[in-house]
């Protein structure tokens, strides 16, 4: 279980786009379970991109953008837990070819 100590190291990170699949989804949870936590993620969203959309002029729905991050964050993170399973599925199959590969040799 993450610990808002925890969750507040990985914020910049999670902004960043820089963590592991194990670390974004103990991070998903914890945000959406902790109020202090998901109030400090939105403040240092607003100080790192919030500033930036200031300097450039341009208008902005920081509370929107953030709940986007949010929910784009958990589709990227569904992906890779796809891709990491179909890694495994094909890394299953290439052993499974392969025995048989060694077993019709032996047998022919």
């Amino acid at each position: 279980m993450m610990t808002c100590k925890d969750a507040d190291k990985l914020i910049p990170l999670f902004l960043d786009d820089d963590l592991d699949n194990q670390d974004l989804s103990d991070f998903l949870d914890h945000i959406d379970s902790c109020p202090e936590c998901k109030e400090e993620l939105t403040i240092q969203f607003l100080v790192k991109v919030g500033m930036q959309r200031l300097e450039d002029g341009n208008t902005f729905n920081l509370a929107g953008e953030l709940n986007y991050l949010l929910k784009d964050a958990r589709k990227r993170l569904r992906r890779r837990r796809n891709l990491v399973f179909t890694s495994y599925i094909l890394e299953i199959a290439v052993a499974a070819l392969a025995v048989i590969c060694l077993t019709l040799a032996i047998v022919l």
